[in-house]
């Protein structure tokens, strides 16, 4: 969609400009295009944003459809999204390969970062709830392995990292990392989603954030299976190597500023 962000590509790489609301500008893309990875947006309207861009690739051919989907089937809002898609791309009759992953190690960078650096504490509402979560880089690397090699349609896999941890557990690892203690604050459900709509958060995406830490709560993500090694041949990475890796995202400020 940006072509600020595609003049950016990496050598050797060539961006087209399309819009998932706008299918006239899907098809071109896919000109000699034999397999595809869809990565959709987090939107409300996922599966019909991702369902205008099925039906451009049924037009063009049997392209085959790696998409990146979530764990969870219907036990949650997001996941659900998702399975939505799925069966939109299963009744299409393209090949296609689903990757569901668990929540991201690298949320706590993207959504936590700042409090963990000014407050030395995150926030939620998942109570002890462990999630077996996984690193970003091993997504990337199970998408690779299916995009580079024949064998995998028709299949779904479950992704997870090697271990399920609750928040405290993720506190007690990022204090190692950080040489500091960084708590986590388990608060009532209204009191984080009044946190997240005075930040800017769409109510839609709030709602959904807390359905997803309701599953988390629950239980419902604690799920470790070895899909990621199947695909791979190695172990998938460790949470704490994940915050060796990132240590200077959850520097306290004073010490970043220093």
């Amino acid at each position: 969609q940006s072509p600020v962000k595609a003049s950016k590509a990496p050598t050797g790489v060539e961006a087209v400009i399309t819009d998932y609301a706008k299918p006239e500008t899907i098809r071109p893309a896919l000109k000699d295009v034999e397999k595809v990875f869809l990565v959709g947006p987090p939107a409300r309207n996922l599966p019909a944003l991702e369902g205008n861009f099925v039906k451009e690739v049924c037009a063009a051919g049997r392209t085959h459809v790696v998409k990146l989907s979530a764990l969870g089937g219907r036990a949650s809002l997001f996941p659900s999204g998702h399975r939505d898609s799925e069966e939109n791309i299963e009744a299409s009759g393209l090949p296609y390969t689903f990757l569901r992953p668990n929540g991201f190690m690298q949320n706590f960078v993207n959504y936590s970062e700042d409090t963990i650096r000014t407050q030395n504490a995150f926030y939620g509402c998942q109570g002890e709830g462990a999630v077996s979560l996984i690193d970003l880089r091993d997504v990337a690397t199970a998408a690779v392995k299916v995009l580079a090699a024949t064998g995998h349609e028709g299949k779904s896999y479950a992704l997870t990292g090697p271990e399920a941890l609750n928040n405290r557990q993720v506190a007690e690892k990022l204090s190692r990392v950080a040489g500091r203690k960084i708590s986590y604050v388990d608060l009532p459900p209204a009191d984080l989603k009044k946190g997240m709509l005075s930040a800017g958060v769409p109510e839609w995406f709030a709602d959904a954030l807390l359905d997803l830490q309701r599953l988390y709560r629950e239980g419902g993500a604690s799920l470790v299976t070895n899909d990621f090694e199947r695909l791979s041949g190695r172990k998938p990475i460790s949470f704490d190597q994940f915050a060796r890796d990132y240590a200077t995202a959850f520097q306290s400020e004073a010490k970043a500023a220093g």
